[in-house]
């Protein structure tokens, strides 16, 4: 078994023998001390269901990777609520999140004129799981709009996104990440 820890995050899982950069087997991921990924590779490709968790370690949603469909998602519990799934990221939710956070820095003169309150990005994503456009759905100051945008236009090119589904078609739809600035005393 593999252990890692890179700033907040600890990962656990299984490596091939004749090959320890494939992971193949159980795979935990976790927040500080919250579980927010647990599922299992074949060969190092995701396999079976996984589940993922929000910052607090609350169930977000299930992703069946060998039916390559939502399973179960929070707060639903009969077979009508699934006619329509939303858009997820291809893990914890909160992931995209973290990355905002760690990558916008509080602008010298947004902290000066105590500039506050809440940005939702919004992420394009195609039926075929592709992001193809960011905007922001709510904005706040020019200055805190510009460094969201900015981070968000460096997320790594290898996330994937799971596609919106309606009656089972996958649709283009938007997930979005609010951002909050507050100015700690």
């Amino acid at each position: 078994m593999i252990r890692k820890k890179y700033n907040y995050f600890y990962e656990e899982y299984y490596v091939l023998k004749n090959d320890t950069s494939i992971k193949h087997g159980r795979y935990l991921r976790k927040y500080k001390k919250y579980p927010i990924e647990r599922g299992a590779f074949k060969n190092g490709i995701k396999t079976g269901k996984w589940i993922y968790f929000s910052l607090d370690g609350h169930f977000e949603f299930e992703y069946n990777y060998d039916a390559n469909k939502v399973s179960k998602i929070a707060n639903r519990q009969t077979p009508e609520e699934y006619f329509e799934t939303p858009v997820f990221f291809d893990g914890s939710p909160l992931i995209p999140y973290i990355y905002i956070v760690n990558h916008v820095r509080y602008p010298y003169q947004a902290k000066k004129d105590n500039i506050k309150g809440k940005i939702t990005l919004a992420v394009c994503v195609n039926k075929e799981g592709k992001p193809i456009q960011l905007y922001l759905k709510e904005k706040l100051h020019p200055l805190l709009d510009k460094e969201v945008m900015n981070a968000a236009k460096s997320f790594p090119r290898h996330w994937k996104w799971i596609p919106a589904t309606y009656h089972g078609q996958n649709i283009d739809s938007e997930y979005h990440i609010d951002i909050e600035f507050e100015l700690i005393e």
